[in-house]
């Protein structure tokens, strides 16, 4: 599982003044508003006893702004982390630096509450992805939003799934096409965290469609355009399909490994056709359809991880984005770091580690909780020569 990284924590709507638990990378975080509506973002393990801190309560003062108070003795940590009040020593002592959780950078974008899960500086967190904003806010789409949670799923083999155009074919059979599978090998462009590919097929039948799209799209419609963009940035992907010339969708996503075998889907669609709000869910229905067949396919891939060579699987030239996204994961896991799961796993029955904040790089020393283990990145290797 990628550090470094921007993570879609749960939607801004789910996030106030009430504690918010929510479980990413294997480990839990804890997230809430300040007085002024600036969301934050700590680990929601306390540092004392290892109470759940998000089933506290968030105090605010004069002094020391919002802060979450612990529900088993009362510590009371500020949205930097540091605790500012352990009630059994009382007010007047001086608390100790080590007394400190940590507390993670948090953006807010499409509607979704993003944390940056990582020790790297400000200057060094890259972008997430702004291919959606003109369709988020478009005055002539309609917006819509689900969730998903793929379970039984890693997230690299889902989202190797998302960016392979060959299987639509055969899994989704509202805009799958048995009829024509073959598919176009086209160029692939590289970009630094993803890349991008275009792609004209031939158009599924009208007989898979909903009543309404049968009635929308025309009998003679012969092919259908859609280019494809992924990032490992928040791993987020979007589809833009135009059927015809004036009736297009844009289908956009973020996810988040719950854990190893878990991965959360924030989804949305923009749409130009039957805006009317009754519409949406037919549309839903379409969209969790499409889920589920993805789901009943890549629960069921073996290995449940990605084979770490080519050449554990027959990979064929229309595989393009499928080793590309793997390329691209592979080199984020080498130069920004990768959380070993199956280290934390065997351990958190007797240890509590968290994911070092940008506060840990600064200060280093003095954090009851360690850092999760992790695979070797070129840094690593380059330092131990």
């Amino acid at each position: 599982m990628l550090l470094n990284n921007w993570y879609p924590a749960g939607r801004a709507t789910e996030i106030g003044a009430t504690p918010y638990q929510t479980r990413m990378l294997g480990l839990d975080f804890v997230l809430f508003r300040d007085a002024t509506g600036k969301a934050h973002c700590l680990s929601d393990v306390c540092c004392h006893r290892g109470a759940a801190l998000h089933r506290g309560q968030v105090n605010v003062s004069e002094v020391h702004g919002a802060c979450i108070a612990c529900p088993y003795h009362g510590w009371e940590f500020n949205t930097a982390g540091a605790c500012v009040k352990i009630p059994a020593l009382g007010e007047e002592i001086t608390i100790p630096k080590r007394a400190r959780i940590d507390s993670y950078p948090v953006t807010e974008k499409y509607g979704l509450v993003f944390v940056f899960l990582g020790d790297a500086p400000e200057a060094d967190r890259p972008a997430i992805p702004d291919w959606f904003e003109p369709f988020y806010s478009a005055s002539d789409r309609r917006l819509v939003t689900y969730e998903y949670t793929y379970t039984e799923v890693n997230w690299a083999r889902l989202g190797e799934n998302s960016v392979d155009t060959s299987h639509p074919s055969f899994v989704h059979k509202q805009f799958g096409n048995r009829l024509s599978p073959k598919a176009n090998i086209v160029p692939i462009t590289e970009e630094q965290y993803g890349a991008t590919v275009s792609r004209t097929r031939a158009a599924p039948p009208l007989s898979g469609k909903s009543a309404a799209m049968q009635k929308l799209l025309p009998a003679d419609r012969k092919t259908t355009r859609v280019t494809l963009h992924f990032s490992m940035v928040g791993l987020t992907e979007m589809l833009y399909q135009e059927m015809t010339p004036e009736i297009s969708q844009v289908l956009f996503s973020s996810r988040v490994p719950v854990d190893e075998f878990t991965t959360k889907s924030y989804g949305f669609q923009a749409r130009n056709f039957l805006l009317e709000p009754e519409q949406d869910e037919e549309r839903l229905k379409g969209l969790m359809q499409a889920a589920v067949e993805d789901h009943d396919i890549v629960r069921l891939v073996k290995p449940k991880f990605t084979p770490k060579s080519t050449t554990d699987e027959f990979l064929i030239e229309s595989d393009g984005m499928e080793l590309m996204f793997r390329r691209k994961a592979q080199e984020w896991a080498r130069t920004r770091g990768a959380l070993d799961g199956a280290a934390l796993a065997a351990q958190e029955q007797e240890k509590v580690a968290v994911i070092p904040s940008p506060a840990r790089r600064i200060d280093p020393k003095g954090w009851v909780h360690p850092a999760v283990p992790m695979l070797q990145t070129t840094a690593d290797v380059k330092a131990a020569e």
